[in-house]
């Protein structure tokens, strides 16, 4: 990605290749913040499934360093698929952290009241499992808008 940028001849493939390299340090970085944040509230300690997020932080990240240097097939297929999952993960734990919340609540999820309700609980926050989602969408953007050479 870097080497694209740096060699683009064109105005718009300068722009392109900026944005590209940008929106993937963020994702790089979102990664990284996560896998940090999964560490320090000790979100990996609970159940296979309470570390899913971690586990998926950390493989998140060197994909997204490795396609700084290369989008070959080899990096971008594997890359691809797996922000895939971090969006998949993301809207799952959101889902769950909602369904729990409304248990613990005792309130249902097909009312207004008790949608907003188990959305608004503090102790298990829904948009904390949507942040997976953005990072994953932010990165599966740029691994789709990387054309062969």
């Amino acid at each position: 990605m870097l080497e694209r940028w740096m060699n683009a001849t064109t105005e718009e493939g300068k722009t392109l290749g900026f944005l590209q390299n940008f929106f993937l340090l963020v994702a790089a970085f979102g990664f990284v913040f996560y896998g940090v944040e999964h560490w320090v509230i000790d979100h990996y300690l609970e159940s296979f499934w309470a570390r899913w997020p971690f586990y998926v932080s950390m493989i998140g990240f060197p994909l997204c360093m490795l396609m700084f240097f290369t989008t070959h097939k080899i990096v971008r297929t594997p890359f691809n698929i797996w922000m895939g999952v971090s969006v998949l993960t993301g809207m799952l734990g959101a889902l769950l952290h909602l369904v729990w919340n409304a248990g613990d609540l005792g309130v249902s999820l097909f009312t207004i009241s008790g949608l907003l309700e188990s959305f608004q609980v503090p102790y298990r926050p829904v948009l904390a499992g949507l942040a997976h989602t953005h990072v994953g969408a932010v990165a599966l953007i740029v691994g789709l808008t990387v054309r062969d050479l």
